[in-house]
């Protein structure tokens, strides 16, 4: 039964939660369903569909779309894959504030509030800025020297 038509099938009838899915179940893993299903979805290929299967909430057939392998996979297996991701993501327009020709006019300063001091000492107090010490900060930066060039 292909992919497509198990899907409809289960959106026509089913009346399980994810019918409106298509009866899609997501993956599992060994050991996260019961027993019976387990031995005998994992034993299926990809692409079989099971007998009716009676269950406590009811009978269920379930149909194996893949297997996955535990673990981190070949280097081999998914080098093709990492280079296309790299690839795209070069491929990518930089954002237009970026890219626009106001950007090196207007700089922009990028805070992130949940950034933390994880080397700070947890006796060490912090500067507390007031309007005063803003005020003089800004004084100090307005009277900075000033070259006259001239042409002779």
């Amino acid at each position: 039964m292909p992919v497509r038509a198990f899907e409809d099938v289960a959106k026509k009838y089913s009346d399980g939660p994810s019918a409106a899915d298509g009866g899609s179940l997501g993956t599992f893993e060994r050991g996260k369903l019961a027993k019976e299903l387990e031995d005998r979805t994992f034993a299926m290929k990809a692409g079989e569909v099971t007998d009716v299967i009676r269950t406590k909430q009811g009978y269920v057939i379930l149909k194996v779309i893949d297997h996955q392998m535990a673990g981190i996979p070949p280097l081999k297996d998914v080098l093709p894959k990492i280079q296309d991701a790299l690839y795209y993501e070069k491929l990518q327009p930089r954002s237009p504030r970026a890219t626009s020709p106001s950007c090196a006019k207007t700089p922009s300063l990028i805070t992130s509030p949940a950034y933390i001091d994880t080397g700070a000492s947890p006796n060490q107090t912090k500067p507390i800025l007031t309007a005063a010490a803003k005020e003089s900060d800004a004084r100090k930066l307005g009277k900075k020297k000033k070259k006259k060039l001239g042409i002779l």
